[in-house]
This record gives C-alpha cells, structure tokens and sequence, in this order.
C-alpha cells in the first residue's frame, strides 16, 4: 500500500524535472540565437483592431502586409509622436483594401491611416485578401473563448522562445547535419509588430522568391487607365474618413535592385502612382520621390532590413509631419 502523501511528493518531484528541462531547453534555444515570436493569426489581428476603434484623432493605424510590418519600428514612432497610439494592423501578403473600407465605416476610427500598398494591389480582384481577418473582428463576440484563448496564448508565446520552435522537427533536422538549425530571422511580438533580421536569413534564396513574383503579376496588370478606375473607386471611404477628422495616405513602401527594375516596367511611377496623387483626397508618399526613404537597401529586393526600421520610421513620420498629416483640425 502507498504510504499517505507519497503521490503528492511523487507529482511534485515530477512537476520540479519538467521545469527544470523546459527552463533548460529555453536556456538553450536562447543561447542559439532563438527568441520568443507570437503566432499571428486572425484572433491576434482582431485584438489589435479593436484596439483602433477607441474614437481618438491621435491613433494612427498601419495597413499594408509584410514591407510596412518590417520597417516600422514602434520605439521610433513613440519618440516621435509620444502623444499619439500606434495599431499595428498590417497582414503578410495581402491587399489592405478590405481593412480600408472596414475603418471608413466604422464610426468610432477617427484616426490616421498609413496605407502601405504597390500599384498591383489597387486591381478589384484583390480587395478581398484580408476578409478573414475581418470577418473575425466583426464576430469576436460570438467567439469569446477563442479570442480569450489568443490573449493567453499571446502572453506565453511573447515570452518563452521555446513555443515558437517545433522541437522534434529541430532535433530531427539536427541529427541529420550534425548542428542545431539557425533560428527563424522573423520575429513578431505581442503588438503584431514584426522584425526581421536579414543576417540569419538565406538571402539568396528570398532575393530569387520575390523577383520571381514580379514576373507572375505581370500578366494580371491592367491597362492604366482601368487601373486608376479602381483605385479611385476608394476614394469614398477616404472620405468617410476625413469627415470624421481623420487622414488617409498612401505609401509605395521601398523595393530595389531587380525587383524595382521589374515592377517600373511593368507599372511605371509616372503612368500609374503619379496619375494617382494627382487624384486622390489621399496623402500620397511614393519612397522614390524621398532620398531620405530612397536610400536604403533591400536585401531580398521587397524589404528594408528591421535594423533601418528606427531610421526609417523617423524620417517617413517627418515627412508627414511636415504635410500636416498630424495636425488636429
């Protein structure tokens, strides 16, 4: 028979082993180079979102997809705007139309929008790459556990490294080469903002992958002037926007090298992005008519390196400082 309390002691030894091998393997992931990265999905997006509708003048929400999440640098906005919230809203590899219009008919977003998109993404056929995310904020109170379950998976991901690895896929890969895998160059925390660190990447590969791309959209590019139909036909949701006291602006975010070389042919500045600023209500920032946006470079062609992101942000927020965009009628 077990002696009384010898289970408990027993559960108790066996609970101190786990912690101790799962601070152990923690030590060690952090030692090679791994850190904790939030799973980002459309529960951590509609946090965010719901933290955009909060009625103020001074909250600026950033749309876009991946080029806007890896130059943004939130310790540079807040020195910058300390007075002002940010809402980091962008989603990798969409269109941001759908959270455009999703704001403009929202009466409680009275804030700036930074609209970070490429001349492609204006085309109808992508408006609706972000709905699921959408669909998600509309509904999160018919999904409470399922929101609640992304707040608390949100507060353990941003802190511990070891639930952003699949352990038994690293060891695997390690027994085969003889060495521990480098860890992932994104990292995204808990506010979605994102970073990524171009120095542990494979940047050939990335280089080849994006310009690869380029030469896939070409054959769905319009004609000019179909293309400016569609983007004019945001023009309404910028102007729900500015009836509430808010700005829009559009941003063409730095690409080069090859990949800028192929999307100017194939949607040359002065036919398509400068036909447009002269249309638009929106504030319109493209990064080549800015050397102080123009000179950084891309390491995969489509992205500034995070390391720029300070620098970047900086300038970018005083370029629209000095169009007014932050001026409080």
């Amino acid at each position: 028979m077990v002696p009384r309390g010898s289970w408990g002691r027993t559960w108790l030894v066996v609970a101190v082993i786990v912690a101790a091998l799962v601070v152990r393997y923690e030590l060690f992931l952090r030692a090679h180079g791994y850190r904790p990265s939030v799973k980002d999905d459309e529960y951590a997006w509609s946090w965010e979102r719901m933290r955009a509708a909060d009625g103020s003048q001074r909250t600026v929400a950033w749309l876009g997809a991946s080029r806007i999440m890896l130059a943004f640098a939130p310790e540079a906005f807040t020195q910058t705007l300390p007075d002002w919230k940010y809402v980091q809203l962008a989603i990798d590899g969409t269109t941001p139309i759908g959270s455009l219009l999703d704001l403009a008919a929202d009466p409680d977003f009275r804030g700036v929008v930074i609209f970070d998109i490429s001349e492609l993404g204006f085309q109808r056929e992508h408006w609706s790459e972000q709905d699921k995310h959408i669909a998600t904020y509309r509904r999160r109170w018919r999904e409470v556990g399922a929101m609640l379950e992304r707040w608390l998976a949100t507060n353990v991901q941003s802190r511990l490294a070891l639930t952003a690895t699949r352990t038994m896929y690293l060891t695997g890969i390690a027994l085969r080469t003889g060495s521990w895998p480098a860890p992932p160059y994104l990292t995204t925390y808990a506010d979605r903002t994102r970073f990524a660190d171009y120095a542990i990447a494979d940047v050939p590969r990335l280089r080849k992958s994006r310009v690869a791309l380029v030469h896939e959209w070409v054959l769905t590019m319009r004609d000019p002037k179909a293309w400016l139909d569609d983007a004019l036909a945001l023009e309404p949701a910028i102007a729900a926007i500015e009836a509430r006291g808010g700005r829009v602006v559009y941003v063409r975010m730095p690409t080069c090298d090859e990949r800028w070389d192929a999307e100017e042919k194939m949607t040359p500045k002065a036919q398509f992005w400068d036909v447009l600023a002269t249309r638009t209500r929106a504030v319109t920032v493209h990064f080549k008519d800015y050397p102080q946006l123009a000179k950084f470079p891309c390491p995969d062609t489509s992205h500034i390196d995070s390391k720029d992101g300070p620098e970047f942000t900086r300038a970018f927020l005083e370029i629209l400082r000095a169009r007014g965009v932050f001026d409080r009628r």
